[in-house]
């Protein structure tokens, strides 16, 4: 039945989307409807097509009511390097411009890694961390600082989180060769903007974009933290010309061509 209603809601968002003018396409969102609490957030669920827990404990899980709107996703608890972790194993287009945006928050930012990347490769195949060569993007929270990936090495932003506090983090990173406006800003050619609850406090920052951005993947590792996520938005154009995903039907048609069948691959879940 669950399923069913999933189809349903999929299928009517390609007809909602199409009513809306947009100069980009939402390509892939996942606002976790009213998933009961506690229940395992899994490929079958969502429309993620990886989701792993390692060995360093913890688990992914629902939890209803959030901070947020219904339910959101508890991630994290691993208290080694061995990654808990969603994400798409590819099937965004190979974009060359990218904004990613959630819901962020946490009872203790202080413990450990929460890592939000994107790219191509096997890298998000597999159950590995990243690597540099084959990011478009990559930010972290690193016990509360907000840092993102340059060149070769973590560069923080100046940004530290608060615990309990709500976060929406918006990332937008290109290398198209020109300057790209996303509606409250603009970002240069080969630069990346992270903003703060609609603050930029990073503009036009050098990134690594050695990759085009197919995949992505949120995870979390060395802390034994949970974190609270919602309401993630991948978009190839404007934030601003899209719907805002308040449920289950915000998905662009871009990504619904491919979801149910991305949900039928799994990625073994090693420990």
């Amino acid at each position: 039945m669950y399923n069913h209603l999933r189809l349903f809601t999929l299928a009517l968002a390609v007809v909602l989307f199409a009513c809306h003018s947009s100069s980009g396409d939402l390509i892939f969102s996942e606002n976790f409807g009213n998933i009961s609490d506690g229940t395992n957030i899994t490929t079958s669920n969502t429309n993620f097509n990886y989701r792993r827990i390692g060995s360093g404990g913890g688990g992914i899980v629902s939890t209803n009511p959030s901070s947020f709107t219904q339910a959101a996703m508890s991630l994290g608890g691993s208290s080694s390097s061995s990654l808990n972790g969603v994400g798409l194993t590819s099937g965004l287009g190979n974009n060359n411009f990218l904004g990613l945006s959630f819901n962020f928050q946490s009872a203790d930012v202080s413990q450990g890694d929460l890592v939000i990347t994107t790219g191509t490769g096997d890298r998000f195949t597999n159950n590995s961390g990243f690597t540099g060569s084959q990011l478009f993007f990559g930010v972290q929270i690193n016990n509360g600082s907000l840092e993102y990936y340059k060149t070769s090495d973590w560069e923080g932003t100046g940004f530290s989180l608060s615990n309990n506090t709500s976060y929406n983090i918006e990332i937008y990173g290109n290398n198209t060769g020109s300057d790209i406006d996303y509606g409250n800003g603009s970002v240069a050619n080969q630069k990346l903007d992270i903003l703060i609850n609609g603050s930029t406090i990073a503009d036009d920052v050098a990134f690594s974009n050695n990759q085009l951005a197919d995949a992505f993947r949120i995870y979390q590792q060395r802390g034994g933290q949970t974190y609270e996520i919602d309401d993630i938005t991948l978009v190839d154009g404007n934030f601003s010309s899209v719907p805002e995903p308040t449920s289950l039907l915000m998905f662009g048609a871009t990504a619904l061509i491919g979801l149910q069948r991305r949900r039928k691959l799994r990625v073994p879940h090693s420990v």
